[in-house]
């Protein structure tokens, strides 16, 4: 899974974005935006009132879910709703505004009662922009590993002493505008639940440990493991048996 920024890309953001180029996921940087979806309809094949909608990396596709077992696992586990994997392989996911292009999806997808959103790597920072620009179409992020920015960023968090107490300088990005919104965790802000499940020895675990410093010790969960599609699998096989369907 490949670590981008996901937002338009300043200078700044590039050159952070370059210095951790040698973090790279599943497969070969792809030179092509392909935006994609794929529906899994519910086992009975009837249109459901609740979906779930799944976020990749930014280099993996609806394929590797299901080759990865995600999708039996979900179902295994009870999981009965309509099932929406977007994906946009990268780089994408670096540049243009992949949020607002993902609310086409959405609208097209029909009204629903809820919605719940799992996230993986850097799906993570698009599924929680996402929410900061459109909280309606969101009712839960559950986001595994999420990648949360480029180093320079972490560093002014922790020197201001946490997210609760850091204020970006001018100007604003939108990666800090979204750390922004995660800091509405911390103080109080309406949000919707957020559970966080990341590996031990994930290569982005300051930033996960930084936003779960803002978040309830009983939506926090860590596992062994790193950052890599085993990793995945038990972060959404502890997922499915802890939640699902009792409380999805």
């Amino acid at each position: 899974m490949l670590a981008l920024v996901v937002a338009r890309t300043t200078r700044r953001q590039l050159l952070a974005a370059l210095a951790s180029a040698s973090v790279v996921g599943c497969r070969p940087l792809s030179n092509l935006v392909e935006p994609s979806v794929a529906r899994f309809p519910s086992p009975g094949g009837e249109r459901t009132e609740e979906l779930l909608i799944i976020l990749p990396g930014a280099t993996d596709t609806p394929e590797d879910l299901e080759r990865h077992g995600v999708i039996k696992t979900l179902r295994d586990a009870g999981c009965a709703w309509d099932i929406l994997v977007l994906y946009r392989l990268a780089p994408s996911y670096a540049l243009g505004d992949v949020v607002a292009d993902l609310r086409g999806d959405i609208v097209a997808a029909g009204e629903r009662s809820r919605r719940v959103w799992l996230s993986l790597s850097a799906g993570g920072l698009v599924a929680f922009d996402y929410a900061r620009l459109y909280p309606d179409d969101v009712d839960r992020i559950v986001a595994f590993a999420p990648f949360l920015g480029p180093k320079i960023i972490l560093d002014e968090i922790v020197e201001a002493g946490g997210l609760t107490t850091w204020t970006p300088e001018p100007p604003v990005e939108e990666i800090e505008r979204t750390w922004m919104w995660l800091r509405g965790y911390g103080t109080g802000e309406p949000r919707p639940t957020l559970d966080l499940y990341w590996g031990l020895r994930d290569p982005f675990s300051r930033a996960q440990e930084l936003l779960a410093e803002v978040l309830p010790a009983s939506r926090l969960h860590l596992l062994p493991g790193d950052h890599e599609w085993p990793s995945f699998i038990a972060m959404f096989t502890a997922f499915a048996e802890q939640y699902v369907p009792k409380d999805l």
